[in-house]
């Protein structure tokens, strides 16, 4: 009675597959292509998670190494100079800024001077800015914390002064 159900469902099981089987399907006909294609697939596998994984922790370094950190009080303020972009908070957070430029400069130069006019707003967008950095390696003694930093900075964003500290990373 166990056997029933099985020979009634043979023949679908038969006919059910028509698919054409070619030479260049490369099926493995015995154990040993079957584990050699095995590990061909793993080995390339490995390979392009291993290229990818360089490519990410690359990228996140680049993204989680600032070159030099800034902040200043009343009202607050908080930068982060990266090789390539600039991120700005402003009044404790309520305003922020992406400047995509080139920042490498801003650690080796004695007196850091620039200005810029165009800002990412988030999504894709960009909206226009008038923002002025001056950076001197002098010594500066934070408001809030008392903390001594060994560069002064000064920003202008938008007709207000933003004073403060910054630490080369």
């Amino acid at each position: 009675m166990k056997i029933l159900p099985f020979l009634l469902a043979l023949p679908f099981f038969a006919f059910s597959c028509n698919t054409k089987i070619s030479e260049e399907d490369n099926i493995p006909t015995s154990k040993t292509e079957l584990l050699t294609s095995l590990s061909e697939i793993e080995d390339t596998i490995k390979q392009e998670t291993e290229v990818k994984t360089e490519i990410v922790s690359s990228e996140i370094s680049l993204a989680t190494k600032p070159l030099l950190i800034a902040r200043g009080s009343e009202p607050g303020w908080y930068a982060e100079f990266f090789k390539d972009r600039l991120r700005l908070l402003l009044d404790y957070g309520k305003d922020s800024v992406f400047v995509e430029a080139n920042f490498s400069d801003v650690v080796k130069a004695k007196s850091f001077k620039s200005s810029y006019t165009k800002a990412t707003a988030g999504k894709g967008k960009t909206k226009v800015i008038a923002l002025a950095i001056v950076i001197d390696i002098k010594s500066c003694t934070e408001e809030a914390s008392g903390d001594k930093r060994e560069r002064t900075i000064t920003l202008k964003y938008n007709g207000k002064t933003y004073r403060g500290c910054a630490t080369a990373k």
